[in-house]
């Protein structure tokens, strides 16, 4: 069974939607079994290894690589859903909060290892703590508030400089400036991060005066 949306124009660069019909909405379907959310699953279950890698083993180089694989796949599952019409609410719901387990780990992770520093974990952890909290207290739950264009820039953002942090602390990664350009974009992503809270919490007071918050996409 499948819920349609109706067809409308997404405007637009299409780096966000590859895989899509230009100018239309998915059909979002409420299906569990399929590709997109298999792969969503192997990135959750590859955060385990890659924190052996850096804690455990001690081969940042091997934790890189992973992490760039897992950090991939929230493309990957992103086009593979669009692309074979496999777009469905659970991986609406779970996509986001994959990325949220991503970066949490990370963060604690390269933290633990004395590779990130705590206050850039703090920064971007806080964020989702209080929204999270506010979710809670207006709604008693998370309400359903499209992830924006922003959003998905400033976390892609993170993915690329919370990895290149760890780049920076191996061998090959202290022969270029590779820890300033990571550190860079991490607090670009940050500030992106924190302005798509606000626009989160701009949909949440749009839902909760009862407007349509699903028109957001900037």
């Amino acid at each position: 069974m499948a819920t349609v949306r109706p067809s409308r124009k997404v405007p637009g660069v299409r780096i966000y939607d590859i895989g899509g019909r230009p100018g239309e909405a998915p059909t979002v379907h409420h299906k569990v079994l399929t590709a997109a959310n298999a792969i969503t699953l192997v990135r959750l279950a590859g955060l385990p290894l890659f924190v052996w890698l850096v804690l455990g083993a001690d081969r940042r180089m091997a934790a890189f690589i992973v992490l760039v694989l897992i950090a991939a796949t929230d493309w990957v599952d992103g086009y593979v859903a669009r692309r074979f019409d496999q777009v469905t609410r659970l991986g609406q719901i779970m996509d986001p909060l994959v990325d949220r387990a991503l970066l949490a780990v990370v963060g604690v992770t390269l933290g633990v290892a004395g590779i990130m520093p705590w206050w850039l974990f703090a920064v971007g952890v806080s964020r989702d703590v209080l929204l999270a909290v506010g979710a809670l207290a207006l709604f008693g739950g998370m309400p359903d508030i499209p992830v924006t264009r922003l959003g998905k820039t400033a976390t892609a953002a993170l993915l690329v400089g919370f990895p290149g942090l760890l780049l920076g602390a191996t061998e090959w990664g202290q022969q270029f400036p590779v820890t300033p350009a990571a550190y860079a974009l991490s607090i670009a992503g940050l500030v992106g991060y924190w302005a798509t809270g606000a626009q989160y919490a701009l949909a949440a007071w749009r839902l909760r005066r009862g407007r349509d918050a699903s028109s957001m996409r900037y």
